[in-house]
Protein backbone atom coordinates (compact mmCIF):
# COMPACT_ATOMS: atom_id res chain seq x y z
CA UNK A 1 0.00 0.00 0.00
CA UNK A 2 1.40 3.42 -0.96
CA UNK A 3 -1.59 5.75 -0.48
CA UNK A 4 -1.23 7.71 2.74
CA UNK A 5 -2.65 10.88 4.27
CA UNK A 6 -0.49 13.88 5.13
CA UNK A 7 -1.85 15.86 8.07
CA UNK A 8 -0.62 19.24 9.28
CA UNK A 9 -1.59 20.69 12.67
CA UNK A 10 -1.30 24.44 13.15
CA UNK A 11 -2.73 27.19 15.33
CA UNK A 12 -4.05 30.63 14.55
CA UNK A 13 -4.27 33.89 16.51
CA UNK A 14 -1.64 32.64 18.97
CA UNK A 15 -0.08 36.07 19.52
CA UNK A 16 -3.32 37.32 21.01
CA UNK A 17 -3.82 34.06 22.87
CA UNK A 18 -0.39 34.18 24.52
CA UNK A 19 0.36 37.90 24.82
CA UNK A 20 -3.10 39.43 25.15
CA UNK A 21 -2.96 39.54 28.95
CA UNK A 22 -1.15 41.99 31.22
CA UNK A 23 -0.43 39.22 33.74
CA UNK A 24 2.73 37.18 33.31
CA UNK A 25 1.19 34.03 34.76
CA UNK A 26 -1.50 34.12 32.06
CA UNK A 27 1.05 34.68 29.29
CA UNK A 28 3.04 31.72 30.57
CA UNK A 29 -0.07 29.55 30.75
CA UNK A 30 -1.13 30.52 27.22
CA UNK A 31 2.29 29.64 25.85
CA UNK A 32 2.26 26.28 27.62
CA UNK A 33 -1.19 25.42 26.26
CA UNK A 34 -0.03 26.23 22.72
CA UNK A 35 3.03 24.02 23.26
CA UNK A 36 0.85 21.18 24.55
CA UNK A 37 -1.70 21.49 21.76
CA UNK A 38 0.94 21.33 19.01
CA UNK A 39 3.28 18.79 20.63
CA UNK A 40 2.38 16.55 23.55
CA UNK A 41 -1.37 16.39 22.99
CA UNK A 42 -0.69 15.67 19.31
CA UNK A 43 1.49 12.70 20.27
CA UNK A 44 -1.02 11.46 22.83
CA UNK A 45 -3.82 11.61 20.23
CA UNK A 46 -1.97 9.36 17.77
CA UNK A 47 -3.06 5.74 17.17
CA UNK A 48 -1.24 3.08 19.17
CA UNK A 49 1.26 2.26 16.42
CA UNK A 50 3.38 5.39 15.93
CA UNK A 51 7.03 6.51 16.00
CA UNK A 52 7.09 8.81 19.05
CA UNK A 53 9.34 7.35 21.74
CA UNK A 54 8.74 10.02 24.39
CA UNK A 55 5.62 12.21 24.28
CA UNK A 56 7.21 14.68 26.70
CA UNK A 57 10.29 15.45 24.61
CA UNK A 58 8.93 14.44 21.19
CA UNK A 59 11.84 12.05 20.61
CA UNK A 60 11.24 10.07 17.40
CA UNK A 61 12.27 6.55 16.39
CA UNK A 62 13.73 6.84 12.89
CA UNK A 63 13.45 3.09 12.39
CA UNK A 64 9.64 3.07 12.70
CA UNK A 65 8.23 4.27 9.38
CA UNK A 66 4.80 4.61 7.83
CA UNK A 67 5.18 1.28 6.04
CA UNK A 68 4.80 -0.64 9.30
CA UNK A 69 2.93 1.73 11.65
CA UNK A 70 -0.34 3.68 11.50
CA UNK A 71 1.13 7.16 12.02
CA UNK A 72 4.60 8.62 11.50
CA UNK A 73 5.37 12.08 12.85
CA UNK A 74 7.65 13.67 10.25
CA UNK A 75 8.64 16.69 12.35
CA UNK A 76 7.35 19.31 14.74
CA UNK A 77 8.68 22.85 14.33
CA UNK A 78 7.85 26.37 13.27
CA UNK A 79 4.49 26.07 15.00
CA UNK A 80 3.48 23.11 12.80
CA UNK A 81 3.34 19.39 13.38
CA UNK A 82 3.44 17.27 10.20
CA UNK A 83 2.28 13.64 10.28
CA UNK A 84 1.75 10.78 7.81
CA UNK A 85 -1.25 8.53 8.48
CA UNK A 86 -2.04 5.13 7.02
CA UNK A 87 -5.62 6.01 6.04
CA UNK A 88 -8.11 8.86 6.09
CA UNK A 89 -10.11 7.15 8.84
CA UNK A 90 -7.06 7.03 11.11
CA UNK A 91 -6.28 10.69 10.34
CA UNK A 92 -9.85 11.81 11.03
CA UNK A 93 -9.98 9.87 14.28
CA UNK A 94 -6.75 11.56 15.35
CA UNK A 95 -8.05 15.03 14.43
CA UNK A 96 -11.32 14.43 16.29
CA UNK A 97 -9.50 13.25 19.41
CA UNK A 98 -7.06 16.19 19.36
CA UNK A 99 -9.58 18.95 18.64
CA UNK A 100 -11.94 17.72 21.33
CA UNK A 101 -9.13 17.86 23.83
CA UNK A 102 -8.13 21.35 22.79
CA UNK A 103 -11.72 22.57 23.08
CA UNK A 104 -12.00 21.02 26.51
CA UNK A 105 -8.59 21.84 28.02
CA UNK A 106 -7.47 24.97 26.11
CA UNK A 107 -10.58 27.14 25.65
CA UNK A 108 -10.04 29.99 23.23
CA UNK A 109 -7.15 28.35 21.35
CA UNK A 110 -7.95 27.92 17.67
CA UNK A 111 -6.50 24.83 16.00
CA UNK A 112 -6.26 24.24 12.25
CA UNK A 113 -5.91 20.70 10.86
CA UNK A 114 -5.39 20.08 7.14
CA UNK A 115 -5.40 16.66 5.42
CA UNK A 116 -4.01 15.78 2.00
CA UNK A 117 -4.07 12.38 0.32
CA UNK A 118 -0.67 11.33 -0.90
CA UNK A 119 0.77 8.54 -3.07
CA UNK A 120 4.21 7.57 -1.84
CA UNK A 121 5.22 5.94 -5.12
CA UNK A 122 4.30 8.70 -7.57
CA UNK A 123 4.23 11.98 -5.63
CA UNK A 124 6.98 14.08 -4.09
CA UNK A 125 6.42 14.30 -0.35
CA UNK A 126 8.45 17.53 -0.24
CA UNK A 127 6.10 19.10 -2.76
CA UNK A 128 2.99 17.88 -0.96
CA UNK A 129 4.24 19.22 2.40
CA UNK A 130 5.06 22.62 0.84
CA UNK A 131 1.67 22.82 -0.85
CA UNK A 132 -0.22 21.81 2.29
CA UNK A 133 1.66 24.28 4.47
CA UNK A 134 1.61 27.12 1.95
CA UNK A 135 -1.78 26.70 0.29
CA UNK A 136 -4.13 24.37 2.14
CA UNK A 137 -3.47 25.76 5.61
CA UNK A 138 -3.74 29.34 4.34
CA UNK A 139 -7.06 28.47 2.66
CA UNK A 140 -8.41 26.91 5.84
CA UNK A 141 -7.36 29.88 7.93
CA UNK A 142 -9.02 32.26 5.47
CA UNK A 143 -12.25 30.26 5.24
CA UNK A 144 -12.59 29.44 8.92
CA UNK A 145 -15.63 30.80 10.69
CA UNK A 146 -14.42 32.88 13.65
CA UNK A 147 -15.87 31.79 16.96
CA UNK A 148 -18.43 34.17 18.40
CA UNK A 149 -18.51 33.56 22.14
CA UNK A 150 -21.52 34.56 24.17
CA UNK A 151 -20.42 37.78 25.84
CA UNK A 152 -22.83 37.38 28.68
CA UNK A 153 -26.27 38.39 29.88
CA UNK A 154 -27.27 41.05 32.32
CA UNK A 155 -26.78 38.69 35.24
CA UNK A 156 -23.27 37.48 34.31
CA UNK A 157 -19.95 38.82 35.49
CA UNK A 158 -17.16 39.49 32.96
CA UNK A 159 -13.65 38.05 33.18
CA UNK A 160 -11.15 40.64 34.44
CA UNK A 161 -8.69 39.72 31.65
CA UNK A 162 -10.73 38.81 28.55
CA UNK A 163 -14.14 40.39 29.12
CA UNK A 164 -15.78 37.03 28.44
CA UNK A 165 -18.24 35.43 30.81
CA UNK A 166 -16.54 34.54 34.09
CA UNK A 167 -16.56 30.84 34.93
CA UNK A 168 -14.46 30.87 38.08
CA UNK A 169 -12.28 32.91 40.39
CA UNK A 170 -8.48 33.20 40.39
CA UNK A 171 -6.51 35.46 42.71
CA UNK A 172 -9.82 36.92 43.94
CA UNK A 173 -10.76 37.99 40.40
CA UNK A 174 -13.47 36.60 38.10
CA UNK A 175 -11.95 34.69 35.18
CA UNK A 176 -13.25 33.07 32.01
CA UNK A 177 -12.72 29.43 31.04
CA UNK A 178 -9.70 30.51 28.95
CA UNK A 179 -7.97 32.25 31.85
CA UNK A 180 -8.97 29.48 34.22
CA UNK A 181 -7.21 26.97 31.95
CA UNK A 182 -4.09 29.15 31.67
CA UNK A 183 -3.77 29.58 35.42
CA UNK A 184 -4.43 25.96 36.39
CA UNK A 185 -1.80 24.64 38.78
CA UNK A 186 -1.09 21.66 36.51
CA UNK A 187 -0.39 23.91 33.49
CA UNK A 188 1.84 26.25 35.51
CA UNK A 189 3.70 23.24 36.93
CA UNK A 190 4.22 21.76 33.48
CA UNK A 191 5.53 25.10 32.25
CA UNK A 192 8.05 25.29 35.10
CA UNK A 193 9.13 21.68 34.49
CA UNK A 194 9.66 22.31 30.78
CA UNK A 195 11.62 25.46 31.57
CA UNK A 196 13.78 23.64 34.12
CA UNK A 197 14.39 20.73 31.74
CA UNK A 198 15.56 23.00 28.91
CA UNK A 199 17.23 25.67 31.08
CA UNK A 200 18.42 23.89 34.23
CA UNK A 201 20.80 26.64 35.32
CA UNK A 202 17.99 28.61 37.00
CA UNK A 203 17.01 25.76 39.27
CA UNK A 204 20.64 24.81 39.92
CA UNK A 205 21.27 28.29 41.25
CA UNK A 206 18.29 28.03 43.62
CA UNK A 207 16.82 31.21 42.15
CA UNK A 208 13.08 31.71 42.08
CA UNK A 209 11.31 31.64 38.72
CA UNK A 210 9.18 34.82 38.52
CA UNK A 211 5.43 34.71 37.98
CA UNK A 212 4.78 38.44 37.95
CA UNK A 213 6.19 41.29 35.88
CA UNK A 214 7.00 43.18 39.06
CA UNK A 215 9.37 40.37 40.07
CA UNK A 216 11.33 40.98 36.87
CA UNK A 217 11.56 44.73 36.92
CA UNK A 218 11.50 45.85 40.53
CA UNK A 219 14.72 46.82 42.30
CA UNK A 220 14.56 48.73 45.57
CA UNK A 221 15.19 52.43 45.03
CA UNK A 222 14.74 52.29 41.25
CA UNK A 223 11.85 52.70 38.85
CA UNK A 224 10.44 49.40 37.64
CA UNK A 225 11.13 48.55 33.99
CA UNK A 226 10.94 45.34 32.02
CA UNK A 227 12.27 44.51 28.58
CA UNK A 228 10.32 42.41 26.10
CA UNK A 229 12.70 40.66 23.72
CA UNK A 230 11.44 39.02 20.54
CA UNK A 231 13.94 37.23 18.28
CA UNK A 232 13.32 35.44 15.01
CA UNK A 233 15.63 33.53 12.67
CA UNK A 234 16.51 34.93 9.25
CA UNK A 235 15.82 32.96 6.11
CA UNK A 236 14.71 29.77 7.87
CA UNK A 237 11.93 29.34 5.32
CA UNK A 238 14.47 29.53 2.50
CA UNK A 239 16.49 26.73 4.09
CA UNK A 240 13.35 24.60 4.36
CA UNK A 241 12.58 25.30 0.68
CA UNK A 242 16.16 24.36 -0.24
CA UNK A 243 15.72 20.97 1.46
CA UNK A 244 12.46 20.46 -0.42
CA UNK A 245 14.16 21.24 -3.75
CA UNK A 246 17.09 18.97 -2.95
CA UNK A 247 14.74 16.01 -2.39
CA UNK A 248 11.99 16.79 -4.87
CA UNK A 249 11.59 13.36 -6.50
CA UNK A 250 9.23 10.59 -5.31
CA UNK A 251 12.12 8.16 -4.86
CA UNK A 252 13.70 10.68 -2.45
CA UNK A 253 10.75 10.83 -0.05
CA UNK A 254 12.53 9.00 2.76
CA UNK A 255 15.66 11.12 2.26
CA UNK A 256 13.47 14.23 2.48
CA UNK A 257 11.96 13.03 5.78
CA UNK A 258 15.39 12.37 7.26
CA UNK A 259 16.71 15.76 6.09
CA UNK A 260 13.77 17.90 7.21
CA UNK A 261 13.58 16.04 10.52
CA UNK A 262 17.29 16.57 11.15
CA UNK A 263 16.98 20.24 10.27
CA UNK A 264 13.96 20.77 12.52
CA UNK A 265 15.63 19.02 15.43
CA UNK A 266 18.92 20.85 14.82
CA UNK A 267 17.17 24.22 14.73
CA UNK A 268 15.36 23.51 17.99
CA UNK A 269 18.58 22.35 19.62
CA UNK A 270 20.48 25.43 18.45
CA UNK A 271 17.77 27.82 19.67
CA UNK A 272 17.70 26.08 23.04
CA UNK A 273 21.49 26.32 23.30
CA UNK A 274 21.30 30.03 22.50
CA UNK A 275 18.70 30.58 25.20
CA UNK A 276 20.82 28.60 27.64
CA UNK A 277 23.66 31.00 26.87
CA UNK A 278 21.35 33.90 27.75
CA UNK A 279 20.44 32.25 31.06
CA UNK A 280 24.13 31.58 31.71
CA UNK A 281 24.97 35.25 31.24
CA UNK A 282 22.29 36.32 33.72
CA UNK A 283 23.30 33.61 36.18
CA UNK A 284 26.99 34.52 35.86
CA UNK A 285 26.11 38.15 36.54
CA UNK A 286 24.31 37.10 39.74
CA UNK A 287 27.37 35.13 40.84
CA UNK A 288 29.73 37.95 39.87
CA UNK A 289 27.80 40.55 41.83
CA UNK A 290 26.11 39.30 45.00
CA UNK A 291 24.64 42.75 45.59
CA UNK A 292 22.87 42.54 42.23
CA UNK A 293 21.32 39.21 43.18
CA UNK A 294 20.25 40.58 46.56
CA UNK A 295 18.64 43.60 44.89
CA UNK A 296 16.42 41.17 43.02
CA UNK A 297 15.74 39.21 46.24
CA UNK A 298 17.14 36.13 44.45
CA UNK A 299 14.26 36.18 41.96
CA UNK A 300 15.77 35.42 38.56
CA UNK A 301 15.00 38.55 36.47
CA UNK A 302 14.49 36.65 33.22
CA UNK A 303 11.53 34.56 32.06
CA UNK A 304 11.26 32.92 28.63
CA UNK A 305 7.65 32.84 27.41
CA UNK A 306 7.96 31.33 23.93
CA UNK A 307 10.98 29.12 23.32
CA UNK A 308 12.01 25.89 21.65
CA UNK A 309 12.28 27.16 18.06
CA UNK A 310 13.90 30.02 16.18
CA UNK A 311 10.98 32.25 17.24
CA UNK A 312 11.82 33.22 20.84
CA UNK A 313 10.23 35.71 23.24
CA UNK A 314 11.43 36.40 26.75
CA UNK A 315 10.95 39.14 29.32
CA UNK A 316 13.56 40.42 31.76
CA UNK A 317 14.53 43.42 33.85
CA UNK A 318 14.60 46.50 31.64
CA UNK A 319 18.30 47.24 32.09
CA UNK A 320 19.34 43.77 30.95
CA UNK A 321 17.24 43.57 27.78
CA UNK A 322 19.85 44.66 25.25
CA UNK A 323 22.72 42.71 26.83
CA UNK A 324 20.67 39.51 26.83
CA UNK A 325 19.30 40.06 23.32
CA UNK A 326 22.81 40.59 21.91
CA UNK A 327 23.98 37.44 23.70
CA UNK A 328 21.08 35.45 22.18
CA UNK A 329 21.84 36.58 18.63
CA UNK A 330 25.55 35.81 18.93
CA UNK A 331 24.91 32.44 20.60
CA UNK A 332 22.32 31.48 17.96
CA UNK A 333 24.88 32.07 15.21
CA UNK A 334 27.46 29.97 17.05
CA UNK A 335 25.03 27.16 17.89
CA UNK A 336 23.75 26.79 14.32
CA UNK A 337 27.30 26.80 12.98
CA UNK A 338 28.01 23.75 15.14
CA UNK A 339 24.81 21.90 14.18
CA UNK A 340 25.40 19.14 11.55
CA UNK A 341 22.07 19.96 9.89
CA UNK A 342 23.39 23.42 8.92
CA UNK A 343 26.46 22.04 7.12
CA UNK A 344 28.79 24.60 8.66
CA UNK A 345 26.66 27.51 7.41
CA UNK A 346 25.41 29.40 10.48
CA UNK A 347 21.94 30.81 10.62
CA UNK A 348 21.35 34.39 11.69
CA UNK A 349 18.55 36.14 13.52
CA UNK A 350 17.13 39.54 14.37
CA UNK A 351 15.81 40.83 17.66
CA UNK A 352 13.47 43.58 18.76
CA UNK A 353 13.70 44.90 22.33
CA UNK A 354 11.13 47.21 23.90
CA UNK A 355 11.77 48.65 27.36
CA UNK A 356 8.65 49.67 29.27
CA UNK A 357 7.31 50.27 32.77
CA UNK A 358 6.11 47.07 34.43
CA UNK A 359 2.49 48.27 34.16
CA UNK A 360 2.69 49.16 30.47
CA UNK A 361 0.08 47.20 28.42
CA UNK A 362 1.92 43.98 27.65
CA UNK A 363 0.12 43.21 24.39
CA UNK A 364 1.18 46.60 23.03
CA UNK A 365 4.77 46.06 24.20
CA UNK A 366 4.89 42.67 22.48
CA UNK A 367 3.55 44.13 19.22
CA UNK A 368 6.26 46.77 19.35
CA UNK A 369 8.93 44.11 19.88
CA UNK A 370 7.65 42.29 16.77
CA UNK A 371 7.76 45.51 14.75
CA UNK A 372 11.28 46.20 16.00
CA UNK A 373 12.36 42.71 14.93
CA UNK A 374 10.89 43.32 11.47
CA UNK A 375 12.68 46.69 11.36
CA UNK A 376 15.99 44.93 12.01
CA UNK A 377 15.23 42.41 9.25
CA UNK A 378 14.40 45.27 6.87
CA UNK A 379 17.79 46.84 7.56
CA UNK A 380 19.51 43.63 6.47
CA UNK A 381 17.35 43.55 3.36
CA UNK A 382 18.07 47.19 2.49
CA UNK A 383 21.81 46.68 2.95
CA UNK A 384 21.66 43.33 1.12
CA UNK A 385 23.32 41.58 4.05
CA UNK A 386 22.62 37.85 4.03
CA UNK A 387 25.22 36.71 6.54
CA UNK A 388 24.47 38.83 9.55
CA UNK A 389 22.16 39.56 12.46
CA UNK A 390 20.65 42.87 13.53
CA UNK A 391 18.93 44.42 16.53
CA UNK A 392 16.50 47.27 17.09
CA UNK A 393 15.00 48.67 20.29
CA UNK A 394 12.63 51.28 21.66
CA UNK A 395 12.14 52.84 25.08
CA UNK A 396 8.49 53.57 25.85
CA UNK A 397 8.51 56.05 28.70
CA UNK A 398 4.77 56.64 28.50
CA UNK A 399 1.67 55.06 27.02
CA UNK A 400 2.12 56.60 23.56
CA UNK A 401 0.27 54.77 20.84
CA UNK A 402 0.82 54.10 17.17
CA UNK A 403 3.02 51.86 15.08
CA UNK A 404 6.80 51.94 15.33
CA UNK A 405 6.99 53.96 12.13
CA UNK A 406 4.50 56.52 13.43
CA UNK A 407 6.29 56.84 16.77
CA UNK A 408 9.66 57.39 15.14
CA UNK A 409 8.31 59.86 12.62
CA UNK A 410 6.75 61.81 15.49
CA UNK A 411 9.50 61.52 18.13
CA UNK A 412 12.77 60.99 16.25
CA UNK A 413 12.46 62.95 13.02
CA UNK A 414 14.01 66.45 12.76
CA UNK A 415 14.88 68.83 9.93
CA UNK A 416 18.46 67.54 10.06
CA UNK A 417 17.39 63.90 9.76
CA UNK A 418 16.88 60.94 12.10
CA UNK A 419 17.84 61.15 15.76
CA UNK A 420 18.21 57.37 16.04
CA UNK A 421 20.94 55.09 14.70
CA UNK A 422 18.78 52.03 15.20
CA UNK A 423 18.55 49.36 13.91
CA UNK A 424 22.14 48.15 14.17
CA UNK A 425 24.08 45.22 12.74
CA UNK A 426 25.24 42.81 15.42
CA UNK A 427 28.82 42.83 14.10
CA UNK A 428 30.92 45.49 12.41
CA UNK A 429 30.67 45.44 8.64
CA UNK A 430 32.15 47.19 5.63
CA UNK A 431 28.64 48.05 4.37
CA UNK A 432 27.83 50.44 7.25
CA UNK A 433 29.35 51.76 10.44
CA UNK A 434 25.99 51.44 12.20
CA UNK A 435 26.72 48.37 14.31
CA UNK A 436 26.39 47.26 17.92
CA UNK A 437 30.16 47.33 18.67
CA UNK A 438 30.43 50.93 17.45
CA UNK A 439 27.34 51.99 19.38
CA UNK A 440 28.55 50.20 22.49
CA UNK A 441 31.88 52.05 22.23
CA UNK A 442 30.05 55.40 22.17
CA UNK A 443 27.72 54.37 24.99
CA UNK A 444 30.63 53.07 27.04
CA UNK A 445 32.39 56.43 26.83
CA UNK A 446 29.39 58.10 28.49
CA UNK A 447 29.07 55.38 31.16
CA UNK A 448 32.72 54.82 32.06
CA UNK A 449 33.34 55.72 35.68
CA UNK A 450 35.77 58.55 36.42
CA UNK A 451 35.58 59.74 32.81
CA UNK A 452 34.86 63.38 31.91
CA UNK A 453 31.38 62.37 30.77
CA UNK A 454 30.56 60.35 33.86
CA UNK A 455 31.13 63.44 35.98
CA UNK A 456 28.99 65.60 33.65
CA UNK A 457 25.76 63.65 33.84
CA UNK A 458 23.48 66.66 33.78
CA UNK A 459 25.30 68.19 30.81
CA UNK A 460 25.00 64.90 28.91
CA UNK A 461 21.25 64.93 29.49
CA UNK A 462 21.09 68.54 28.31
CA UNK A 463 23.02 67.54 25.20
CA UNK A 464 20.21 65.19 24.24
CA UNK A 465 17.86 68.11 23.72
CA UNK A 466 20.52 70.15 21.92
CA UNK A 467 21.04 67.31 19.43
CA UNK A 468 17.45 67.82 18.27
CA UNK A 469 18.36 71.35 17.15
CA UNK A 470 21.06 70.28 14.74
CA UNK A 471 24.86 70.53 14.26
CA UNK A 472 25.21 74.29 14.84
CA UNK A 473 23.46 74.08 18.20
CA UNK A 474 25.75 71.19 19.19
CA UNK A 475 28.88 73.19 18.29
CA UNK A 476 27.63 76.14 20.35
CA UNK A 477 26.91 73.80 23.27
CA UNK A 478 30.41 72.30 23.20
CA UNK A 479 31.98 75.76 22.97
CA UNK A 480 29.91 77.09 25.88
CA UNK A 481 30.99 74.23 28.15
CA UNK A 482 34.57 74.14 26.82
CA UNK A 483 34.23 70.56 25.57
CA UNK A 484 36.59 69.80 22.71
CA UNK A 485 34.76 66.83 21.23
CA UNK A 486 32.18 64.14 21.83
CA UNK A 487 33.17 60.44 22.15
CA UNK A 488 34.61 58.94 18.97
CA UNK A 489 35.00 55.60 17.26
CA UNK A 490 37.56 54.75 14.59
CA UNK A 491 34.87 52.83 12.70
CA UNK A 492 32.78 55.95 11.98
CA UNK A 493 34.12 57.12 8.62
CA UNK A 494 32.38 60.51 8.59
CA UNK A 495 34.35 63.68 9.27
CA UNK A 496 33.26 66.23 11.86
CA UNK A 497 30.66 64.11 13.64
CA UNK A 498 32.49 64.46 16.99
CA UNK A 499 31.82 68.23 17.04
CA UNK A 500 28.51 68.37 15.19
CA UNK A 501 26.87 65.31 16.76
CA UNK A 502 25.66 64.19 13.33
CA UNK A 503 26.98 61.91 10.60
CA UNK A 504 25.06 63.03 7.55
CA UNK A 505 21.36 62.63 8.29
CA UNK A 506 21.91 60.42 11.35
CA UNK A 507 22.49 61.63 14.89
CA UNK A 508 25.37 59.66 16.41
CA UNK A 509 24.73 60.23 20.11
CA UNK A 510 21.00 60.48 20.81
CA UNK A 511 20.42 56.72 21.22
CA UNK A 512 23.35 56.35 23.62
CA UNK A 513 22.23 59.22 25.85
CA UNK A 514 18.63 57.98 25.87
CA UNK A 515 19.77 54.51 26.93
CA UNK A 516 22.29 55.52 29.63
CA UNK A 517 20.03 54.88 32.62
CA UNK A 518 18.47 51.72 31.17
CA UNK A 519 21.48 49.65 30.19
CA UNK A 520 23.61 47.24 32.18
CA UNK A 521 26.57 45.67 30.40
CA UNK A 522 26.31 42.15 31.81
CA UNK A 523 29.22 40.87 29.73
CA UNK A 524 31.49 43.52 31.22
CA UNK A 525 30.21 42.80 34.72
CA UNK A 526 31.04 39.10 34.37
CA UNK A 527 34.40 39.76 32.69
CA UNK A 528 35.42 42.16 35.45
CA UNK A 529 34.69 39.52 38.08
CA UNK A 530 36.92 37.02 36.28
CA UNK A 531 39.73 39.55 35.97
CA UNK A 532 39.34 40.37 39.63
CA UNK A 533 39.80 36.72 40.54
CA UNK A 534 36.18 35.98 41.46
CA UNK A 535 34.99 32.59 40.26
CA UNK A 536 31.75 32.65 38.31
CA UNK A 537 31.32 28.90 38.05
CA UNK A 538 28.34 27.27 39.70
CA UNK A 539 29.28 24.47 42.07
CA UNK A 540 26.56 21.87 42.64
Amino acid sequence: MSNYVLTVVDTTQIQQYIFGSNRLIENIGGSELVELATRRWVYESLPVAHNVIDVTTGLLDNQRTIGNIDAEVLYAGGGNTVILFKTFDVARTFASRLTRRVLREAPGLELIVAHRQFDWQTESLAGVVSETLGVELARKKHQRVPSLPLLGLGVTQPCSSTGLVAAGVFDNKPVSLEIKAKTEDTIQKQSRERLQAKLPRIQQGYWQIPHDFADLGRIKGEESYIAVVHADGNGIGRRVEAIAKRYSLPNQNRDYINAIRQFSQGLEHAATEALRSVVDLMADAFLADAELANHHRLKFPLRPIVFGGDDVTFVCHGRYGLSLAVRYLAAFEEATKNEPAFNGQPAYACAGVVIVHTHYPFARAYRLSEQLCRSAKQMLKDLQVDDGSAIDWHIAMSGITGSLGEIRAREYQTKQGLLHLRPLLLQQSHVTWRSWPVFKEILGAFLKENSEWYERRNKVKALREVLRQGPNAVRDFLYAYQIKALPTSDAINVSGYETSGWAGDRCVYFDAIELMDLYQDLEQLVSASVVGGVSRQWNP
